[in-house]
């Protein structure tokens, strides 16, 4: 696939998950047309944004390195997503970010997030649990703050009020990985959901 297929193809109205694998292999492939998902993401009022952010998604859960030379541009782009879609995709992989800085502690990610990307991480996951979004969106930014929040002190307090103001309306799910997560804050425990 060249860079007009791939392009067609984010456009396109086939968003079928079977053409979603061979699409994250090109991806894989050409890591630099990691700019052309993004390109698509920001289009936040088109369907393409969704489907560009699953195939990112998709592509980090195989290799999450390929991102790591993007992080300015991710970190940057991802305060602007409007979309569930969009949204829950890149809240995943911040998820994903925070395990290897934090839980793995992974020497390439320790050197590849600055401060600057943990604080955007942060502003934009305390954004999703404030506002009326998804719960895999609400559940994957509540571990990554939590996350966050061992090495910037006040995230765990915020982060527990927010939970407990949530918890009754919340559902399962919600309830489930919030207890988890001011289980672990309360007893200075490590929580590791992988």
């Amino acid at each position: 696939m060249d860079k007009q297929e791939f392009i067609a193809v984010l456009s396109g109205d086939d968003r079928d998950y079977r053409n979603r694998i061979p699409i994250v292999h090109v991806v894989l492939e050409n890591s630099e047309w990691i700019l052309l998902l993004f390109e698509k993401m920001s289009e936040i009022n088109d369907k393409s944004s969704a489907f560009s952010a699953r195939i990112l998604e998709l592509a980090c859960k195989q290799d999450l390195k390929v991102i790591l030379a993007y992080l300015d541009d991710f970190s940057d782009l991802i305060p602007n997503l409007i979309l569930d879609g969009s949204v829950r995709a890149s809240a995943k992989i911040v998820e994903l970010l925070t395990v290897e800085y934090f839980i793995k502690i992974n020497p390439l990610y320790l050197d590849s997030l600055t401060d600057t990307h943990l604080e955007r991480f942060t502003e934009v996951c305390f954004d999703w649990m404030i506002s009326e979004k998804a719960v895999a969106i609400q559940a994957h930014s509540m571990y990554a703050l939590y996350l966050l929040g061992h090495k910037l002190d006040w995230i765990h307090p915020e982060l527990t009020e927010i939970i407990h103001k949530s918890l009754l309306d919340g559902s399962m799910g919600y309830q489930n990985r919030g207890k988890k997560v001011i289980l672990a804050i309360e007893t200075g425990t490590l929580l590791k959901l992988y």
